[in-house]
């Protein structure tokens, strides 16, 4: 029984997508993202699973996020991390980031400290902290522990006040932080968003992160300075505000993963206890897609014309002989039309669109197993 459960599953994952390195941030990407701050009617924490439709369009826009990549070299900060092929630059500071052929992974920060204390700092993720990585497969499991250290001298505000009440010499403090963080792509299925729907894996993403203060002292007079861990001699609300950083927080988001865009589908956030979503950033349409990879035995499709008036052309490239079945979606994610065809190799095949409305669409191709080709937008026109 055992044995059948277990092949049965293999046979639903064989319908999912899987994910690869094209999906991956290069210098010159931007990736845009609308922000819905107060998400009602949307549940992306369903039971792990197959096949699953996951329904936001209702979603709002009350915040739009950009973030653009450059080559890590013309960052400010950027000897100071040798190892990095990209930076995003913003007014806080610059972050850099590793990519390789499997992982995209942060390496650091360099600029105002994310604490709130105004005071410049340099953070080194060790090891690296994992983003993404390829190929990114339903049932795939990825658990890192990465942690960082932030130094800040005690005789600058805001921390001087609070120290030079202190029975003992402090010359400087250290916040340790330490993130465990547990991937899990434990569904697949759709995912509509205002304006599209996509084939999509879920990854479920838990970080632990606990943060703990030392400080360095010289508890009696001439005896010199060393580490001492304070953490459990601040308490909550107390030190200036340090007492409120000291502690584990756990931080649950789903993410919602696409095989044809660099953008994250949606990414929900959980609130503190895990019974509401805090808020959701979703790909706001029109921005960036990933690769269109047309090398030898790679397959595609594509449309053409584009916008399209009357009929629109699909070619599909290094197709494997096999039962095709081409989808298309209306703005809202709802299917319109589809058709099944036997395709192989390079061709073409043509699609009136006499019953179709103006409007933005998507087509997806899928072969018999449910394997997706690619997914991308139609625009129709209409004298």
């Amino acid at each position: 029984m055992l044995l059948a459960a277990f092949s049965a599953l293999c046979l639903s994952a064989s319908a999912q997508i899987t994910i690869t390195n094209a999906t991956f941030p290069v210098a010159g990407d931007t990736l845009v993202y609308s922000v819905d701050n107060n998400p009602v009617g949307i549940n992306p924490a369903t039971a792990p699973g197959t096949d699953q439709v996951w329904m936001f369009g209702s979603l709002t826009e009350d915040a739009v996020e950009s973030t653009v990549f450059s080559a890590a070299n013309t960052g400010m900060h950027s000897i100071e991390f040798p190892g990095a092929e990209l930076v995003i630059k913003n007014i806080a500071g610059e972050s850099y980031f590793n990519v390789t052929s499997s992982q995209f992974e942060a390496l650091g920060f360099a600029g105002t400290d994310p604490n709130g204390f105004g005071l410049d700092v340099n953070i080194h993720y060790t090891p690296s902290l994992l983003e993404r990585w390829s190929p990114m497969m339903f049932l795939d499991l990825k658990n890192i522990t990465s942690s960082l250290s932030m130094v800040f001298p005690t005789d600058q505000p805001p921390l001087d006040a609070f120290f030079a009440g202190l029975p003992v010499n402090v010359d400087s403090m250290r916040i340790r932080r330490t993130t465990a963080r547990q991937n899990v792509v434990n569904a697949w299925g759709t995912c509509q968003i205002p304006g599209g729907s996509y084939p999509v894996l879920r990854n479920k993403q838990t970080d632990y992160i606990t943060t703990a203060l030392d400080l360095h002292a010289e508890p009696i007079p001439g005896f010199g300075y060393f580490w001492v861990d304070a953490t459990n001699f601040i308490p909550p609300g107390s030190g200036g505000g340090l007492g409120d950083l000291i502690g584990t927080d756990t931080v649950v988001t789903y993410k919602f993963l696409s095989g044809t865009e660099k953008e994250e589908i949606a990414s929900a956030q959980m609130n503190n206890d895990q019974t509401m979503v805090a808020n959701v950033r979703y790909k706001k349409l029109a921005t960036t897609d990933a690769a269109d990879l047309t090398a030898p035995g790679t397959a595609s499709i594509s449309a053409f014309p584009n916008p399209a008036i009357d009929w629109v052309r699909f070619d599909y490239v290094n197709l494997p002989s096999d039962e095709y079945t081409l989808k298309i979606f209306n703005i809202i994610g709802k299917e319109v039309w589809k058709e099944t065809y036997q395709l192989t190799g390079t061709d073409h095949f043509r699609v009136e669109l006499d019953k179709f409305k103006k409007g933005t669409y998507l087509y997806s191709l899928a072969n018999k197993k449910g394997n997706v080709i690619g997914t991308k937008r139609l625009v129709v026109l209409k004298p």
